[in-house]
């Protein structure tokens, strides 16, 4: 960035002199805001933050495998607990709780039909 912002002045032209003003300006005050944010707006304490909830939701991604087959373990202990048989869920899937399986075979058989015709 410095190396691209001198190149500008050693061109010895006006429209690149002005070019490399403005851009040394817009560089310094950007370089004030990010300091006013860090120090006046409490950057320090989001950047810490956000860094927490990422090493959070690292910690969660790496634990997940072993946390899905805890679950998995305590849902069949409950379905084993109340008696719920295996089939029935893959049933309800199947034909879905709002018979939507008996609208996809009428579906079906209409598509057959129209192409018998």
């Amino acid at each position: 960035l410095l190396l691209g912002l001198s190149s500008l002045f050693m061109q010895k032209t006006v429209g690149f002199t002005v070019l490399g003003s403005f851009l040394v300006i817009g560089v310094v005050l950007g370089i004030a805001r990010f300091i006013w944010w860090w120090k006046k707006q409490e950057g320090l304490q989001k950047c810490l933050a956000c860094l927490d909830r990422r090493t959070d939701m690292n910690n969660t991604m790496k634990t997940l495998p072993e946390d899905m087959q805890f679950l998995k373990s305590k849902v069949s202990l409950l379905a084993e607990h109340t008696g719920l048989p295996e089939d029935e869920e893959a049933g309800d899937a199947q034909k879905g709780s709002d018979g939507t399986a008996e609208v996809a075979a009428e579906n079906e058989e209409v598509a057959v039909d129209d192409k018998e015709e």
